[in-house]
Order: structure tokens, then sequence, then C-alpha cells
């Protein structure tokens, strides 16, 4: 893995959706970011079940401008940038690329042979320990050939090759398949393709990402986000939390309704919004502003009594 200092993330843009292929980046967003996004993807081993995903990981709009404000990540129109390569692409390139892909798949049948000489060693040994000992000095009396010819069912097979390597050409023919998932392995940095626009923060996020905060999308508890006070794989979530403009109007109906909700849950009501700076128009939706970093953000917490 690269060294996290002068890493750049990869965000690929497609359908209006920020998601991130590489498993790499993803660790270094959750270790060094606090970013644990959502997998979207689908499990290649249990394709039928939407149970446990798989990559990619889908980063909401708020998490995405906040990578690329810290300059550790570039957002890509992945489809558009995916055209504009192959068609940069030279001979020398494309061959070095398949080439590429081959070896991949070299290395993937090496690795399900090895499992797999594995696997039958072990069954062979549990066979040969599980066999009870039989005197070897007794002949096994032969079947008649009638015998044989009318009700032996077993089918005679050609002697394997002494030779454990198979050809080049029966490795192709046997080799999984390599998908890539992005355009990033034969991305040459040629083709100059204007970046995307960045989405609009929410100071809100920005504001609790910056204090070590972990979130995730909030939808279940009726708020924006789930936000945690470490990685979400060792605690639970602690506030339920929901952005506002600094002179929005909030119903009491929200504040009862998601206040009590938050307590029911063992969570308290978080709110906030981003102050104008001085001289300035109030902010009247915190996400509309493009410069977050302009104001102080207040934030509150609700917490219901007696329950």
């Amino acid at each position: 893995m690269a060294s996290a200092q002068g890493r750049q993330v990869r965000i690929s843009k497609i359908a209006s959706r920020y998601l991130v292929f590489d498993v790499q980046d993803v660790v270094y967003l959750r270790r060094h970011h606090d970013i644990c996004a959502v997998f979207v993807g689908t499990m290649p081993q249990n394709p039928t079940q939407n149970i446990f995903m798989g990559l990619p990981v889908e980063l909401l709009p708020e998490e995405a401008s906040v990578l690329v404000n810290k300059k550790v990540a570039y957002i890509v129109d992945d489809p558009v940038a995916h055209l504009a390569e192959l068609g940069a692409m030279d001979e020398t390139s494309r061959k070095s690329y398949l080439q590429s892909l081959r070896t991949q798949r070299r290395n993937a049948q090496k690795a399900i042979d090895e499992e797999k000489a594995t696997r039958m060693a072990e069954a062979r040994a549990r066979r040969q320990k599980n066999q009870p000992s039989r005197n070897t000095s007794e002949p096994t009396p032969a079947r008649p050939e009638e015998e044989a010819s009318l009700f032996d069912t077993a089918v005679v097979r050609s002697p394997l090759p002494v030779s454990g390597t198979p050809s080049a050409s029966q490795t192709m023919q046997i080799a999984p398949g390599i998908t890539p998932a992005t355009s990033k392995e034969f991305a040459s940095g040629k083709t100059h393709m204007a970046e995307p626009d960045v989405p609009k923060p929410c100071p809100l996020y920005a504001h609790l990402n910056s204090r070590g905060y972990f979130m995730t999308p909030g939808l279940r508890f009726g708020g924006n986000y789930s936000v945690y006070p470490g990685d979400p794989f060792r605690y639970h979530a602690h506030f339920l939390a929901s952005s506002y403009g600094w002179d929005q109007e909030i119903t009491l109906l929200d504040l009862v309704g998601s206040g009590r909700l938050g307590t029911a849950v063992k969570k308290g009501f978080l709110l906030g919004g981003q102050k104008p700076e001085e001289g300035t128009a109030a902010d009247t939706d915190a996400h509309a502003t493009g410069d977050w970093a302009g104001g102080d953000v207040r934030v509150f917490c609700i917490e219901w009594a007696g329950m």
C-alpha cells in the first residue's frame, strides 16, 4: 500500500453517484480520514443475496466534497474518461495492458490450482486415516468376465500426464476471466479531462468529520447522519444528526419527534448549522453554501428526559 502522505484517491462519478473501487483507497479513507462510506457492490461468490455487499463503496456528496477540499481525492467522470483513455492508447500501451491482464489470469489460476491441490491432499489424508486396516496377504478374488462386462459401470480414465504444468494455451482456456472495475489500470495521464463539479459541502458534516467523528447515512433514524465517536466496528452511534440553515425555521414537531426518537434508540438528537460571517446575509440553507469554512458551525444536542 502506498504511503498515506501524498496519496490521491480516485472517486469515479457514475450516474451522479460517487464510487471508490480500489480496496486500498477504501482502507486509506477509513484509517486516515474517518470515512467508511457504504458498500454497494455484489459479492461474486453469492450474487443472489443483498445482505452482505462488496466493492465499490458509495460516498455521500458531502463526503466527496470534504475529500476534494482536503486535496486527498479527485473526481473523475468515469464513462467519459474511459472512452477518452481507450481512444488515446497506442499499440504499445494496448499490448502492455493486455499482457498485464494475462498475467493476472495466470496468477489467479495458479492460486486456484494450489488451493484445489491442498483440499485434495487433505481429503486423501482423511480417507487414509478413516480407512480400516486390511490384510493385504489375502488375494482379492477376481470376478468373472461376464459379470464385469454386464454390471461394471466404472469409467476407464486415461492416465493423467506426468507433467503438472499445463501449456500456455491450456492455461488461457481454463484461467478465470479478469474484468477491470475501472479505467484506472490503463489510464496513461495523457488525456486531459475537465474535472466534474465538486458537490456542495455540508457545514455540519465537515465540522464533525474534522473532530474525528465517523458518520453513516441516518435515514433509518429519521436524520441526515448517524454519528459515531469512532469506527462503527467498535462503537454504537451516539448521535442522530440533522443539518439546518442558520435562520431556518425548525418546527416544534420536528424537535419533539426527533428528540424522542433519538432518546428511544439511546442516541442524542444533534442539530447544527453554519453561522454566517459578520456583514453577510444569513444563509437560509446550509446545503446551499459553497464555503463551509467561512463561518463557525454551532452544534446543539437534545435528549428527552424521563424515557
